[in-house]
């Protein structure tokens, strides 16, 4: 009897220890997906943690700003600046009313950036932000020269917002944004960074993201 208890003694604890083992096993399979998923979001959405060398070519921007709170007014409706339902890329370029040199040398390196990305052109959207006073004969120019290019008008007050919200110090107020799949201005680039650089980025970004 004493032979069967102990037997019996050895077996629990040979049972405990496989079922510590276990939870231990479960809780660092737990922690090894959540712990970088968690650790990423902090770094992204805060730029806590982000190294000083990135391989990114444009200026990032700490925090990303969600463009999504800007409106716009159609039909008497106030929508988001992009449509929420589209995940795709963006690259948004801001410019003055009249859209100058600046703004023209922005426009045809994202279109070139556009063209060279191939059959995964489908995946990134071009849009120029404007003010109200840009005019109709201008606008109707620039959609000659960009037949694929969005023209969006905003009010001064949701411009200037926008400009402040993405404000940084290595990139002038006429500026290209790159946007996330999910509304978030990531990016800034001016007429200083090449089509080369934005290539880079966009077809990294590209390659690690869903359709």
């Amino acid at each position: 009897m004493n032979a069967n208890n102990q037997s019996g003694s050895s077996k629990k604890n040979i049972n405990k220890i496989k079922s510590g083992n276990r939870f231990v096993q479960g809780l660092s399979i737990l922690a090894s997906v959540v712990l970088p998923i968690t650790a990423a979001y902090i770094v992204y959405y805060t730029g806590m943690g982000m190294p000083k060398n990135t391989i990114n070519q444009g200026e990032l921007l700490q925090p990303p700003f969600d463009i999504t709170e800007i409106k716009i007014t159609l039909q008497g409706q106030q929508l988001p600046l992009v449509a929420q339902d589209e995940r795709k890329w963006r690259y948004l370029i801001l410019s003055d009313s009249d859209c100058g040199k600046d703004c023209e040398d922005l426009l045809y390196i994202s279109r070139q950036v556009h063209i060279r990305l191939g059959e995964k052109a489908h995946r990134l959207e071009r849009l120029l932000i404007v003010g109200d006073s840009l005019g109709r004969e201008r606008q109707k120019q620039l959609q000659t020269e960009h037949p694929k290019l969005k023209i969006i008008n905003l009010d001064d007050e949701n411009l200037k917002q926008l400009i402040e919200k993405t404000e940084h110090d290595g990139v002038t107020s006429t500026k290209a944004l790159l946007v996330d799949q999910q509304g978030f201005a990531m990016m800034a680039y001016d007429r200083q960074h090449s089509g080369n650089q934005l290539l880079k980025d966009i077809k990294r970004l590209l390659k690690y993201s869903y359709e």
